[in-house]
């Protein structure tokens, strides 16, 4: 990769060179408000909030990330749907520190969908989650507001095996940076996400005042295990409609293709936080999925859907108008 032009979006932003992008001590970190309209403690833990449209997406985050790596994917969502997202305890700005088991992240999860339907009680909600919020998302419990399952990049089977391998590779990440654009460098020269625009806008956020990482996942291990198991079993159980993203099609066994009971869309071209590297595609890809599967946006909508036949049924769910070439 030719860092000299991966990097010229953020030199640009910084009024320098690449001669001069170590000697900057550090980026200027963008904060939430840019990208969200509200942010709200609730029991320690920060929820950012774009309030538009109906449904309501809640995007829950990766280990190590935060809210922050949804912000380039929320300019688009809005266009069509709420969104809303928070800081996983810990992570981010979050005052809770509670250990990451994964019983303590799902209560969480329960906290901040309580606080969504005590301010949206007709709105229903989507679940979106990358990684490790996936793992959340697949194993709440069943609502009958909870209309939708999003899942990027993560399959059960393929995470169990990775566990030695993510060890290992962790152990190889630098444990503090000299300064932001170091770590945003490091980001995009690894290939851990590939847009450089969304890079500068979230690799800050994951560090902490010492330029060090927030949550060193290595001592993460030990809930590894507790936060893999059971997440295909959640999945396939989920009731309503679902939609899984892929890195890498060798993430997949053969018996979901033959089982079909929902969409798989591959971005080869993207790391494994993809909807960081295309947000625009993924954006488009939720809005057709919105609209093909019929999702009904509110409590009025499950009731229209109750009484007809679902071949009928029309939602009123607005779509994402931007017009991609190549979309597939």
């Amino acid at each position: 990769m030719n860092l000299n032009s991966v990097l010229k979006p953020i030199l640009e932003e910084e009024g320098g060179t690449t001669d001069t992008l170590y000697k900057k001590k550090q980026l200027q970190k963008q904060e939430w408000n840019k990208f969200f309209d509200t942010m709200d403690i609730v029991n320690g833990t920060p929820i950012y909030s774009i309030m538009n449209h109906e449904p309501i997406v809640l995007l829950i985050h990766g280990a190590g990330h935060c809210a922050m790596t949804f912000a380039l994917l929320c300019q688009e969502l809005k266009t069509f749907c709420s969104c809303i997202s928070y800081d996983l305890m810990q992570h981010g700005q979050s005052l809770k520190t509670e250990s990451l088991e994964m019983d303590n992240l799902i209560k969480e999860c329960e906290d901040v969908i309580d606080y969504i339907r005590l301010n949206n009680p007709n709105t229903n909600i989507l679940l979106l989650g990358h990684s490790l919020g996936a793992a959340i998302a697949c194993k709440l419990k069943p609502k009958s507001f909870i209309r939708g399952l999003i899942v990027i990049d993560m399959i059960e089977s393929k995470a169990i095996e990775s566990i030695k391998l993510m060890e290992q590779e962790l152990r190889k990440r630098p444990s503090q940076f000299y300064s932001y654009s170091s770590a945003i460098s490091y980001h995009l020269s690894n290939n851990l996400i590939k847009n450089p625009q969304s890079a500068q806008i979230t690799v800050p956020h994951y560090l902490n005042d010492n330029l060090e990482w927030k949550v060193d996942l290595i001592q993460t291990k030990k809930y590894w295990q507790q936060w893999f198991q059971g997440i295909q079993n959640g999945f396939d159980n989920f009731p309503y409609s679902k939609l899984l993203f892929v890195a890498e099609m060798n993430r997949l066994c053969s018996i979901q293709f033959k089982q079909n009971k929902y969409t798989i869309h591959l971005f080869d071209k993207s790391g494994h936080s993809m909807h960081e590297d295309q947000p625009e595609r993924m954006a488009k890809h939720i809005s057709d999925f919105i609209f093909q599967e019929k999702i009904p946006i509110n409590s009025k909508e499950i009731e229209q859907l109750n009484n007809q036949d679902a071949q009928n049924f029309e939602s009123k769910a607005l779509q994402y108008d931007k017009q991609l070439k190549n979309i597939i």
